[in-house]
């Protein structure tokens, strides 16, 4: 019997080529997105799952307030983890460690020229706790116990082990030494197997952080102040079982309290929080070691995405089944006649389903790969797709093949063995019903189907003119032309060398100004203080970003001053130029009456137009700007537009790299385009809106699939009405009109529902945004007129051909 399900499923597929292929290719197409998006969304939420108790493993974050603004930092003072381990309760296990990229020098005995690597990566100093926490590391030489147990002692991961000293066995490795910053000595101790795990936790290098106090690397880690936190010191502990975050908390609380004696520092205003392990890959409030955060609203919308273009699929089987129910009433009859149960014939249907779904998948599975290769900026880098060895893909992949095969297949499976086999030897099936082209099921799924496509048409419109407003808008400033970067000075021991490089960067053709100054006019760098201000009746106390900023600089960013001048650095105070919000905060609405006043023993000098410090997703806020201090480090350069005659921009940026290799020749240059930097506030959206465009796509050719095959199905029925109205004298123009109506009315109705749906969710996702773009009105009638012509145009392939053919064929039987 089995068989015989197969061969009749084989001559049905062959029998109805074009539907079959419409089926395949539309379930084939959400089965690959599905598959790619399952892959995306595995991995990012598989990140640091394996660890033992890893529900009970916690990250000690600071929440501080600087001036009434919020600020978050992943680091803890380098003091709390020793006292922590010593008199709190709830913890039955901890490590701190020290993140930091360094100078490692390998010395070389036998040539007397050592390797030198100015910026190592991944090195961390830990705590003799750090692989007793994290125990997922596979020693190839050396003992957990021993390694980090004395100072100067490093342990090394393979990789790391093979770049430091290539050739070399791991067990001659042991004993070898590395110099750190050209001040301490670390002997290797052990040697550790690279993690093949999906972690954050990607350190190659690991030396003991006992170290630290006892040697130079301990000027600039502040070992003993608890008033200062640095995102590179890091604390984790594991509660006891029972234990809550909550009790924690209040405990560290206590204890920084008890250790805090530097009352003038934001210590009192920091609160220590535990973060659970697995939300530190997601977290964008806190850093994850400087990888590659995932964003969960992005993931949750795939995943979407994926639902969405299966039922489409989906839609398109059952739209198609159900519109051929009546081709295949006789064959219901017939068997229903020769004893056939309604059990055994849906499983018939079921499996044909099965049969189109499988093959489907297969077809996926072929495509899958050039996806991944397709959307590769979109894919995290360590995502591979090896399907031999990823045994959860067979399940996933098995878990969709029944999900699907049940979801398309039961519906026109139940439908067809409803059939009455003597109406249908009658011919006489659909009397007393709906007729197959009134059907409203088929309707309903098709005004959903292009109601979601409406939809993605929509948000991809709107997303798309968020960012170009947000890239686009005038900003308050320019942002064309312009390049800066880090110079390396000494915040301890300024040494002039900045102020020498850019002398020197001034002389050097290409180049319009130069300034020495601090952050850019939108930058993620923010300083913030407190200022107060007296106007005679109330005191004015205001949170004020700083910055520093001298004539060049407004000049090279166009800043606008509305009254004054910039801030010089002769001047003998600490002149102050004033943003217009600020300045109308204070209460001066002509800005020329701000000139001379005093804020904090600060005179204002000039006041300048707004321009957004950030993003448009924040709202303007009070800035001061002030003349460059000496640890000035930020070089900021104008470039002369090229033209004939005159350097390119590669040219005159190699001219400044050299001058930069003259002043700083053990140094790395590179620099970073003003307008790249701005783009960057716009990753995710940037994100959000290819994978729109991504979705849309898909989604409007499996909604045309469907569509197609309706049309195609709908003329074929009507063949003899067609031929009939043409005797009779209708045109072509109205038998192609009256063929398209109904699809044409169901797109309607689609864009009807799709309207108020996709306005309320955009608008919503716009509130994330203080500056933004208006919803026109006339994005949602050209979403839906770009439908209905999509539609149009592909229903005319098929609409067309049957208006112009010859009426005698189809009624030459009547």
């Amino acid at each position: 019997m089995l068989k015989n399900y197969w061969m009749t499923a084989l001559r049905i597929f062959r029998r109805n080529k074009v539907f079959t292929a419409i089926n395949v290719l539309g379930l084939s197409v959400g089965l690959s997105a599905a598959l790619v998006i399952f892959l995306i969304v595995r991995y990012d939420f598989s990140f640091d799952k394996f660890h033992k108790d890893g529900d009970r493993i916690y990250r000690v974050v600071s929440d501080m307030k600087f001036a009434n603004e919020p600020f978050y930092n992943s680091g803890v003072p380098y003091p709390l983890p020793e006292a922590a381990q010593k008199e709190l309760s709830g913890i039955d296990a901890s490590t701190a460690f020290w993140n930091q990229n360094i100078k490692v020098t390998i010395p070389d005995a036998a040539t007397a020229r050592p390797q030198v690597f100015k910026n190592q990566e991944h090195v961390i100093f830990a705590d003799p706790y750090y692989f007793k926490l994290f125990s997922f590391y596979h020693w190839v030489a050396g003992s957990p116990e021993t390694a980090l147990a004395a100072p100067f002692q490093v342990v090394l991961t393979e990789e790391r082990a093979k770049t430091y000293f290539p050739g070399s066995d791991p067990s001659r490795v042991i004993g070898r030494t590395i110099v750190y910053d050209d001040s301490t000595t670390a002997t290797v101790t052990g040697i550790v197997k690279d993690p093949t795990a999906i972690t954050d936790f990607t350190f190659k290098e690991f030396v003991s952080r006992s170290s630290i106090p006892i040697s130079p690397l301990k000027k600039d880690m502040s070992t003993t102040q608890w008033g200062s936190i640095n995102s590179a010191s890091q604390f984790f502990v594991r509660l006891t079982p029972g234990t809550r975050p909550a009790q924690v908390e209040a405990r560290l609380a206590q204890l920084a309290k008890k250790y805090s004696n530097d009352r003038s520092s934001s210590r009192d205003n920091t609160v220590n929080r535990l973060q659970p392990l697995a939300d530190i890959h997601f977290n964008d409030r806190y850093d994850n070691f400087d990888q590659r955060l995932a964003h969960k609203p992005t993931l949750y919308g795939l995943i979407l995405v994926a639902a969405f273009l299966l039922l489409l699929g989906c839609i398109n089987f059952i739209n198609l089944a159900t519109a051929q129910s009546i081709q295949r009433a006789k064959e219901i009859g017939i068997r229903k006649t020769l004893g056939s149960s309604a059990k055994q014939l849906i499983m018939q249907f079921l499996g044909e389903t099965f049969l189109l779904t499988l093959t489907a998948l297969l077809l996926s599975l072929a495509l899958t790969p050039w996806l991944l290769h397709i959307f590769s900026d979109f894919i995290p880098a360590g995502l591979h797709f090896q399907l031999l060895q990823q045994p959860d893909i067979f399940l996933f992949l098995g878990v969709l093949l029944a999900v699907i095969t049940l979801l398309s297949g039961f519906y026109p499976a139940w439908v067809l063995t409803r059939f009455q086999p003597v109406l249908v030897m009658k011919n006489q099936a659909f009397s007393g019903t709906p007729t197959t082209r009134k059907a409203w099921l088929r309707k309903i799924l098709t005004v959903s189907q292009f109601a979601i496509a409406q939809v993605f048409i929509m948000a991809t419109l709107i997303v798309g003119r968020q960012i170009r407003y947000s890239l686009d808008a005038d900003l308050g400033f320019k942002k064309e032309a312009i390049v800066y970067f880090r110079a390396p000075v000494d915040w301890h021991k300024p040494d002039g060398k900045a102020q020498a490089l850019l002398d020197k960067i001034q002389a050097l053709p290409g180049i319009e100004r130069a300034s020495l100054a601090g952050a850019a006019p939108a930058s993620t760098s923010v300083g913030m203080t407190t200022m107060k201000y007296n106007n005679g009746k109330q005191e004015i106390q205001t949170d004020v970003q700083q910055k520093d900023a001298d004539t060049n600089y407004f000049r090279i960013y166009h800043l606008r001053l509305l009254a004054g001048r910039p801030a010089n650095a002769g001047d003998t105070s600490r002149d102050m130029v004033i943003n217009q919000t600020y300045a109308n905060l204070l209460g001066f609405t002509d800005p020329q009456k701000a000139l001379g006043i005093q804020v904090g023993n600060k005179p204002i000098v000039g006041v300048v137009a707004d321009f957004h410090q950030a993003s448009t997703h924040t709202p303007i806020k009070p800035m001061a700007l002030f003349a460059p201090r000496k640890t000035a480090s930020t070089i900021h350069i104008a470039l002369v537009p090229p033209i004939a005659g005159t350097l390119s921009w590669k040219e005159t940026l190699a001219r400044v790299g050299a001058a930069y290799k003259e002043i700083y020749p053990e140094e790395t240059f590179s620099y970073t385009f003003f307008d790249e930097s701005i783009a960057k506030f716009y990753a995710a959206e940037q994100n959000i809106a290819r994978l729109l465009k991504w979705a849309t796509g898909l989604t409007i050719f499996i909604s045309c699939l469907g569509l197609i095959g309706l049309v195609i199905y709908t003329t074929n029925l009507r063949t003899k009405e067609i031929g009939i109205r043409k005797v009779l004298g209708a045109s072509a123009t109205r038998i192609v009109s009256l063929l398209s109506k109904d699809f044409i009315g169901l797109m309607g109705i689609a864009f009807l529902i799709a309207t108020p749906l996709a306005w309320w969710a955009l608008h919503t996702w716009l509130e994330n945004f203080a500056y933004r773009a208006t919803i026109a009105w006339w994005i949602f009638p050209l979403s839906g007129g770009s439908m209905i012509g999509i539609a149009l145009l592909v229903m005319s392939i098929r609409t067309i051909r049957a208006a112009l053919a010859n009426p005698i064929g189809s009624l030459r039987s009547e």
